[in-house]
Parts: C-alpha cells; sequence; structure tokens
C-alpha cells in the first residue's frame, strides 16, 4: 500500500488527474447539484452588469470593480445570454489550480510533497464552489496564482531577464480587478524581490513589475477620475466594508444587524461630500394636462446669493438633468425648479415648490459628515429636537429659537409632531410617550416603544445618540424646511399644480456622484465607532484574522445566508475549515523546522487577514489563498505519514 502511495506521489499523472477531478467536480456543481444557495447568477449582480455592457451600455457602478463584469459580458455578446457557457470556461480554468499549485510547491518543496498539495487543490479547493456560480472569485484565484508560479519561479532561478517580473506585474495589476483587496500585491511582490537580493538587477525588475501593474490597473483610474475627480484604483466598496467591521464587536461579534448604532445608516440630510465636481440635478415631468414649453433649474447658495438659471443638459422622455458648477467649498445650495406651460388659459410660469424661491429646496455640500449641516437655520430636523430636549433638561439655550417659534414650535414635543405629521397624520399628536431626563442623559420614548437617548456630555455628533429601530430612527431622517412651514401655496386648482410639479427629484443620486460620497460618508461613521471603542474593534479583528479561515454557519438568517439543507453544509464545512487550518499550522511548523523557503507563501497568506480583518468579512475571501495554504497542508501531511512509516519499519524519506 505505502509502495503505490509513494509510487503516486511521484507521478506527474497524479497532478493530471487531480485536474481533471476538479474539472469533473465543476460541471457536476453547474449541472447537477452545487453546494451554496445563489444558483448560477452568483450574488453581487455580475450577471446583469454584464448583461448591460454586452448591450452597449457603460458600466454602471463602482462598487464592484470591472474586470469579472467584461468577462462575462464577452460570452454574452458572442453566445448570447447563456451564463452557463462561462461558468464551464470557469470550471476549465480552475482545473489549472493543481498544475500551477504543483509548480509552485516545486519550488521548495519534495516532488511527493507538490504532488499531493496538486491533489488536495484538486479534491477540496473550494475555489471549485465558486466556479459554479457567477463569482469573480474563480478567475481571479487563476490569475493570482499564475502570478505566483511565474513570480516564484522566477526567484528560485535567478532569472535575469525581465519578462518574468512584466507578466507578474500585468497579473498582479488585474488581479484587484476581480478581488480589490488585492491591490497592494504587485508592492509585496517588488518588495520581497528586493528584499530576497538587494542588486541594481533586481531593483530593475522590480521596477518593472510595479509598472506593469500601474499599467494594468490604470484604464479603471482614468475612469473613475474623469467620472468623479477622485482617484479609485478599485471600488468604493472598502467604506462600507469598514464600517460593517466596526458594527461587528463585543456582543454584536457575529452580526451587525442586532447592534443599534446600524441606526446610522441614513443621514439626516440631503447632503455630498464632493465639492470639485458638478452637482447632478434630475427631476421628471409627467403632466400631460397642458403643453410643456420650458423648464429650468433655479439656484443659490449661502456663498453667493445672487440666482442663477440652468436649462437641462440632457433630457430623456421628460426626465430631465441639470449639473450645478462644482462649489468648489462647503456650501448650501438652494433651488427650485421653473416651467413654462400653455394650454386652455394661455401661457403659464410654475415653479416647484409652489412658493419658489420663498421655499426653496435645500441641499448641502459639506464634509461634516456626523454634525449639524443646517448651518443657518433653514430645516428643522432631529438636531432642533435634540437642542429643545437639552433645553428642557439642563435649561440650555437654543439655536434659531426665533425660527422654531415662527412656525409653532415651542418644545421638543411640538418638533416632533410637526417632523412625523407628514407620515403619521393625526396620530402624530401623540406620537411622543415621554420624555424624562437626569444629570447624565434625557431620553424620549416613542409610542411604539423605541427611544431616542441623548447624552449630556454631546459633541454635537449624530452619532453621540442612542437611537432603537422604529418612530426614533425615522425621526431621527426626517427634517423639513421652516419656509414650507410658513409659506402657504399659492391657491391653484389641485389637480394641475399637483401634475405640473417636477418630480422624482433626485440630487447626486447618479452612480458616480452617490457611491464615492457614501464611500466617505461610511469612513466617516466607521473611524467614529473605532474612537469610541479601539479597543473592541482591534479584538473583533484579531478574531476576525482567525475567523476568516473557517466556515461558520447559523441558523440566524441576519447572520448566515439559510438555505435547503444549509445546516448540514455548514457544518460539514466548519469541521473540513478546522482540520485544514490545523494541519496548515503543522505543516507552517515542519517547514519552518526544515529550512524551507517559506517567506513568500506566508506573506501572501498573512496579506489576507492583514488586509481584510478590519472589515466584514467571510471564509470566502480566503479562497484566493487557500491553495498556497494546501501546500502546508500537504507538509504537514507527508510528515505525518513519514513518521507512520517510521513506526512500521519503513525508510526515513527526504522531504526537504
Amino acid at each position: 500500500m505505502y509502495g503505490r502511495i509513494e509510487r503516486a506521489l511521484n507521478s506527474h499523472w497524479t497532478v493530471y488527474a487531480a485536474s481533471a477531478t476538479s474539472l469533473a467536480l465543476g460541471l457536476f456543481f453547474i449541472f447537477v447539484w452545487a453546494p451554496h444557495p445563489w444558483g448560477w447568477e452568483g450574488f453581487d449582480h455580475y450577471h446583469d452588469l454584464a448583461l448591460d455592457l454586452a448591450r452597449g451600455r457603460q458600466f454602471p457602478t463602482m462598487e464592484v470593480p470591472w474586470a469579472y463584469a467584461y468577462f462575462l459580458a464577452a460570452f454574452y455578446r458572442t453566445f448570447g445570454d447563456h451564463l452557463w457557457i462561462p461558468l464551464v470556461v470557469q470550471a476549465a480554468l480552475n482545473a489549472l489550480m493543481p498544475l500551477l499549485v504543483f509548480a509552485f510547491a516545486r519550488t521548495w518543496c519534495s516532488r511527493p510533497t507538490a504532488v499531493l498539495a496538486a491533489a488536495l487543490t484538486g479534491v477540496f479547493s473550494f475555489n471549485t464552489v465558486y466556479a459554479s456560480t457567477a463569482s469573480s472569485d474563480a478567475v481571479c484565484t487563476v490569475i493570482f496564482m499564475a502570478a505566483v508560479v511565474v513570480f516564484t519561479r522566477a526567484i528560485d532561478r535567478g532569472v535575469r531577464g525581465l519578462t518574468p517580473f512584466a507578466a507578474t506585474g500585468a497579473l498582479t495589476g488585474i488581479a484587484p480587478q476581480f478581488r480589490p483587496n488585492l491591490i497592494l500585491l504587485p508592492l509585496l511582490f517588488a518588495a520581497y524581490g528586493l528584499w530576497a537580493e538587494p542588486t541594481r538587477r533586481r531593483l530593475a525588475q522590480s521596477t518593472v513589475l510595479l509598472a506593469c501593474a500601474v499599467a494594468a490597473v490604470t484604464p479603471w483610474v482614468v475612469r473613475n477620475h474623469r467620472l468623479t475627480g477622485t482617484v479609485l484604483p478599485t471600488s468604493v466598496h472598502g467604506g462600507v466594508q469598514l464600517w460593517y467591521g466596526t458594527l461587528q464587536v463585543g456582543p454584536y461579534l457575529n452580526s451587525r444587524a442586532y447592534n443599534p448604532r446600524s441606526a446610522f445608516d441614513a443621514p439626516a440630510f440631503e447632503y455630498t461630500s464632493l465639492e470639485n465636481v458638478p452637482i447632478v440635478v434630475e427631476g421628471q415631468v409627467n403632466c400631460t394636462e397642458e403643453a410643456l414649453n420650458d423648464v429650468a433649474l433655479a439656484y443659490w447658495s449661502d456663498a453667493d446669493a445672487t440666482e442663477r438659471r440652468l436649462a437641462p443638459t440632457r433630457a430623456d422622455a421628460r426626465h430631465y438633468t441639470w449639473e450645478i458648477p462644482a462649489p468648489e467649498r462647503d456650501v448650501i445650495i438652494y433651488y427650485y425648479f421653473v416651467t413654462v406651460w400653455s394650454g386652455a388659459s394661455g401661457r403659464v410660469v410654475r415653479t416647484t415648490p409652489p412658493a419658489g424661491a420663498r421655499a426653496p429646496f435645500v441641499y448641502m455640500v459639506n464634509h461634516n459628515h456626523l454634525g449639524d449641516l443646517d448651518l443657518h437655520g433653514d430645516l428643522l430636523d432631529v438636531f432642533d429636537v435634540v437642542r429643545l430636549m437639552r433645553s428642557i433638561a439642563w435649561k440650555e439655550p437654543v439655536p434659531f429659537a426665533d425660527r422654531l417659534r415662527g412656525a409653532g414650535v415651542m418644545d421638543a414635543r411640538e418638533a416632533v409632531v410637526v417632523l412625523m405629521r407628514p407620515l403619521l397624520g393625526a396620530a402624530a399628536s401623540s406620537v411622543v410617550a415621554n420624555i424624562e431626563s437626569d444629570a447624565g442623559r434625557a431620553r424620549m420614548t416613542f409610542s411604539d416603544g423605541s427611544t431616542m437617548l441623548v447624552p449630556h456630555d454631546w459633541r454635537g455628533r449624530i452619532t453621540d445618540l442612542t437611537v432603537t429601530e422604529g418612530v426614533a430612527s425615522t425621526l431621527m431622517v426626517s427634517r423639513i424646511a421652516f419656509s414650507a412651514l410658513e409659506t402657504a401655496p399659492p391657491r391653484r386648482p389641485a389637480e394641475i399644480e399637483v401634475c405640473a410639479q417636477v418630480g422624482d427629484v433626485a440630487v447626486n443620486q447618479v452612480f458616480y456622484r452617490r457611491e464615492p460620497h457614501m464611500m466617505r460618508r461610511y469612513s466617516a461613521l466607521a473611524f467614529d465607532n473605532i474612537r469610541r471603542d479601539p479597543v473592541g474593534f482591534a479584538l473583533a479583528s484579531a478574531y476576525r484574522a482567525v475567523r476568516l479561515f473557517v466556515i461558520a454557519g447559523a441558523s440566524d438568517r441576519f447572520t448566515a445566508q439559510q438555505f435547503t439543507e444549509s445546516r448540514w453544509i455548514y457544518t460539514a464545512g466548519m469541521g473540513v475549515s478546522i482540520l485544514y487550518l490545523t494541519l496548515f499550522g503543522i505543516g507552517v511548523v515542519v517547514a519552518w523546522r526544515r529550512g524551507h523557503n517559506i517567506g513568500l507563501p506566508l506573506l501572501l497568506i498573512g496579506y489576507v487577514p492583514a488586509t481584510l480583518a478590519p472589515v466584514l468579512t467571510n471564509m470566502r475571501y480566503t479562497v484566493t489563498v487557500q491553495p498556497l495554504m494546501f501546500v502546508f497542508v500537504a507538509v504537514a501531511t507527508t510528515a505525518l505519514r513519514h513518521r507512520d512509516e517510521m513506526s512500521l519499519g519503513g525508510l526515513p524519506q527526504d522531504y526537504r
């Protein structure tokens, strides 16, 4: 038996068989049964994005990088909407993984160990699972391993030329366009190369590596900069992922859904933090009662009170777009729409809102993501409610008190009634159940049991509050202009007025404005959470650094994906992942004691938790480096087998 195992571990045919097994498993998961709940279309909407690209539309997001969507789109353009075709190609690419793992392992392991690593990859790789769904991981892992093989073989053989390093740079530049966290890989490879051989030749090789990586990333960076004026080398998704990571701390370590601070997802104001690009305003005019002759946007700001009017920059089926010039600073913008109609009564000019310049819309440009942006008291909002509560509790002065009294708001309870009346109608009058305070805090309790707690030590940030879900969280994002409360609408036939209003008004909601702004907002929320509990965040990150490598399901739908047979699949996955993580640890110790050159693979494996542990993660994100871990598992397995052979009188083997 040991002889047959030895022959198998010394044969290239075992590696080829591992590749064939990988392909067979991939096809089985595609066409017969897959141990995941997503189906062919996956979970990141790449299928829909690719269909848009195949139809000639632009890539409509920065939430995910472009490469995988274009990969799918190439097949859709050629073969039509047949997702199984690119999935089969993914499975075929994934079948190369045993060959790549063998080629890498042979740079520092014995042939039997390298063959075993290839066999483990062919049978147990989680990448085979992701190859059966529209996920960027499957292709990215192949690109990553190709870069590792090209680089390590060039280092191992002392290659004097530049070609392998140029190829490594190109591959590591493409990889983050599939998985954004890999953006620093070129720097890691270049630094390791210089550390291994600090010579002029290696400096030139590392420079070429970095230059090719930059060249691969540049088209995406240029595209993003043209749209946003911001340098974005990958996606904007890191901001929200970091915020999610800061929510999963302490008692909420396994699910952010139950952390009450998740209520701060929604902003208290309509605003943007992008001051160096034009503000995009959109609106829809649907009225057919009269003929629309003209539509314009009128605006001014607190920095320039001169009213200006803009013609639409784009019109599509009565959907209009305007661009207010970039303010280049924090400002408050006031705007309204002017429409000119002709009908039976002649030419009529109407405004939206109906009072026009007397009660305009208000939009803020500001970098203070967590503070009160209503600098001139234009709006009744949650900050006014908080200050009125503090006035009751601790006799503090109330800013814009005259404005509040002019709107009929005398205390916090009345402010809530005004804010909630558009949603609750007459029921708003009894929505506040109780207001109480002591030396340390003031609390408002609502009729649905939700609460808003205001600490005495308040720094003016919305995140200093404690808000629970319900009326309290709704109040936090409610606002109404004082001018709308003070100004009576003009008297005209109601049906015509409603019809002729510009509707569906949206400011900076196009993806190239909304997404970069939200990245900044989520980052601000995340750093605010970290400042509040740095130790808790550090401990949670340390936990996630290990948790990344273990599958851990749950019956709670807010914690883990639920699907048919998910319980036993999660259980089996946890057992397998713990086993292979244990063997990986043993393999690291064995390889180190034997003097193997394990620096680069450990750096690459450690790179994943180093870059991802602070954010919301799961084991999927380690699929990229799992093939490297299989090499260490193979080292541990051969070492344990060697001990077994010795106990049975077998001859010692040299696995170095």
